[in-house]
């Protein structure tokens, strides 16, 4: 029985489907994956990309119930009003739920976008910060628990905390800069640079690296107020 001409052609796409996100996945270099953790750098072109032909880096399978990711934006971006990064960090087809990450490069304000989209609530700005949005002092922390729900930071102060996403399963994350349109004639967003993940995974209560952002925190705010309370001893 012979087979019509597009049954082999839906076969061929169907084999093709891990080949093509192996490929995505290869675009990322110092790639490590270890019980428990999963980091990867990209290249300041992913930045540069296109909405319709973005970066992304798969999970398999997806990161669940409880999840922190680290990013640190090593990038160098283009002085031009509205470059920026997007990053979208989206479960598995066919749900619609993704929680998004929007870096202005500009070097004062910084402009910075934390929003999610739901099937229930569709999509929801959830921060908006035009100024000082940003910043590179420590990295920006994208972190869910199943019990305590999701938390952002700007990389220096929590600006959301607990928010019920009613769970996230991690299963990919997109980047790119340029809404619509074909790369070859969108403006670049960044010309060196990279931005880097680092994730960590599993059950909080199994692990005790799951504490460690939060004692850095905890630390870094503990020298602030020493420092602050030596300088105004040392003034009187």
């Amino acid at each position: 029985m012979r087979l019509s001409l597009a049954a082999i052609t839906l076969v061929s796409m169907l084999a093709l489907l891990p080949v093509l996100a192996f490929a995505q996945n290869e675009q990322a270099f110092n790639v490590l994956k270890a019980k428990g953790t999963e980091s990867f750098t990209l290249h300041y072109d992913s930045t540069n990309q296109d909405s319709k032909n973005p970066f992304v880096y798969t999970f398999a399978p997806p990161k669940s119930p409880s999840w922190i990711l680290t990013i640190r934006d090593n990038l160098t971006y283009v002085d031009r009003e509205g470059a920026r990064t997007v990053i979208k960090l989206q479960e598995p087809a066919p749900s619609e739920k993704y929680i998004e990450i929007i870096m202005y490069g500009d070097h004062d304000a910084k402009k910075y976008l934390v929003s999610v989209n739901t099937h229930e609530t569709g999509y929801q700005r959830m921060y908006d910060n035009d100024l000082g949005g940003w910043s590179t002092e420590g990295p920006i922390s994208v972190g869910h628990d199943i019990n305590q729900g999701l938390s952002v930071t700007d990389g220096k102060r929590i600006v959301i905390d607990r928010l019920d996403l009613q769970g996230f399963a991690l299963g990919s994350i997109t980047v790119y800069g340029n809404d619509g349109g074909d790369n070859s004639t969108s403006l670049a967003n960044a010309y060196s640079g990279n931005i880097s993940f680092e994730l960590f995974y599993g059950d909080f209560k199994e692990s005790q690296v799951y504490y460690v952002p939060a004692a850095v925190m905890a630390g870094v705010g503990g020298l602030v107020a020493g420092l602050l309370i030596f300088k105004k001893r040392k003034s009187d």
